[in-house]
């Protein structure tokens, strides 16, 4: 096995020129959603690439394929907006040898959007079991070993391009954390994200709503409301939607989740019982 790997989402790829633009000077696995299944390796700087290119849509199915494929002892989950500092490589791998502990460590990156930075530690530290986890899936490398014996895949059904926009990261980490790895967060700033074009965030909307409450239907049924109602308020002040509204599609959100239904079949099923009811 290689000591290090980016595993990477992309969509309709012809070659590997995201390699620049990523700024990767690592081995790295692509899963490109394109409209052909091909399977191609490029050598670069005395490293690899691999690219698997499938029709198959959805970034939970598509990030599975990249752990499948996985063949590091340290990977790091990627998506294809990202810019990675130069040494980020050694950072990583620095952290885990300092901390042979860790099952997985979070790093941090700067955000081109000052609306959507994510938070910040300014201190090496191992995570309490039982805290919060604001993180995205870019933010996470991990022991490939501890990931794989845990048994942890992504949903298909949460994630863009699935039934439900978003979440998929979330689910990910809880399962990681109830196999009872080891979490830390690291100081260090490993590159960039951009946040100019987004897949599935329109802003916080109906839509948004209502893939936020059938995320936490899937994580937690029983204590889903509590997390409705802090969401509505930890929102406040942003969108359009009054506190009222937010938690109507989240509600809705966790009926649509029962159903298997996407905002937009949810919706016209909606509309249809409204104009049954004239």
């Amino acid at each position: 096995m290689s000591k290090f790997e980016i595993l990477c989402v992309t969509m309709h790829q012809n070659d590997f020129s995201k390699i620049k633009e990523m700024n990767v000077h690592s081995n790295i696995v692509y899963a490109n959603q394109a409209d052909h299944t091909s399977y191609e390796e490029y050598e670069f700087e005395g490293h690899t690439a691999k690219m698997i290119s499938t029709q198959t849509r959805g970034v939970g199915i598509n990030r599975n394929f990249v752990l499948a494929y996985a063949s590091a002892d340290i990977c790091l989950m990627a998506d294809d907006d990202v810019q990675y500092d130069d040494d980020m490589e050694d950072r990583v791998l620095d952290e885990f040898e300092k901390h042979p502990d860790a099952d997985v460590i979070v790093f941090h990156f700067a955000s081109n959007d000052p609306n959507r930075k994510p938070p910040q530690y300014f201190k090496t530290k191992k995570w309490p079991r039982f805290a919060r986890t604001p993180w995205g899936t870019i933010r996470i490398a991990f022991r490939l070993n501890s990931v794989r014996k845990a048994n942890a895949w992504f949903t298909a059904l949460f994630g863009g391009g699935c039934i439900f926009p978003s979440g998929e990261d979330s689910m990910w980490i809880k399962d990681l954390r109830r196999a009872g790895l080891t979490f830390y967060v690291s100081k260090e700033t490993i590159g960039k994200v951009s946040y100019e074009t987004s897949t599935w965030f329109t802003g916080y909307d109906n839509k948004y709503f209502y893939g936020v409450g059938a995320c936490y239907a899937a994580i937690n049924r029983r204590t889903s409301f509590i997390k409705y109602l802090y969401m509505a308020l930890r929102t406040e002040g942003k969108g359009n939607l009054s506190l009222f509204q937010k938690m109507t599609w989240m509600l809705c959100g966790k009926d649509g989740y029962k159903k298997t239904q996407s905002y937009d079949e949810y919706k016209l099923n909606l509309n249809k019982a409204d104009s049954e009811q004239i």
